[in-house]
């Protein structure tokens, strides 16, 4: 799935994103269109996959009771960031970039916050002991702290680590909320 999401991602950074086809995808990647169709199911979905969400939501649930639903988070993400995406940091920097620039991927990302963030409140209310209201607004402030620290990374072009702008957002959050 990594070879055939980096073939897509390099050919939509080339060519543009309705330009390039599943079926060139399929070729470049060595595999058929069909398998590309049943691993992803969606064109967009080439872009917006990641391993991320699972390791993620394992290490805020370790996290939760003791630290707190946002802190639980952020450390959680800045573990993450620190030791995945500085080995996948050129094809998830060209993701995001790819996602800032196109409709169709802005709204898969979109679809794809809405499942974190449903996930994230979850598991506050299961381990946080959050009342579902609670959990609600802090997975929102949660995933929204990441998609600002995702798109000031892109902005950035990728220069200062995507660990520096989350936690920043992070700070930022504690600073101005009454």
């Amino acid at each position: 799935m990594k070879r055939v999401q980096h073939e897509a991602v390099t050919r939509f950074g080339e060519r543009g994103f309705d330009d390039v086809t599943v079926e060139e995808i399929a070729d470049a990647a060595e595999v058929s269109p069909m398998s590309v169709y049943r691993w992803f199911g969606t064109k967009e979905a080439l872009v917006i996959w990641d391993e991320f969400d699972p390791p993620i939501l394992a290490a805020v649930a370790e996290r939760v009771p003791g630290d707190g639903p946002l802190a639980a988070v952020r450390d959680a993400l800045v573990d993450l960031l620190d030791h995945v995406y500085d080995r996948e940091r050129a094809i998830s920097l060209q993701r995001a970039q790819l996602i800032h620039h196109e409709p169709a991927l802005m709204a898969a990302a979109d679809r794809n916050g809405r499942l974190l963030r449903t996930a994230l409140a979850e598991l506050f209310v299961d381990r946080g002991r959050l009342a579902t209201d609670e959990a609600e607004v802090a997975a929102a402030v949660a995933v929204t702290l990441l998609e600002v620290a995702i798109d000031a990374w892109q902005r950035d072009d990728g220069r200062r680590p995507l660990a520096a702008h989350l936690a920043e957002a992070f700070a930022t959050h504690g600073r101005i909320r009454s």
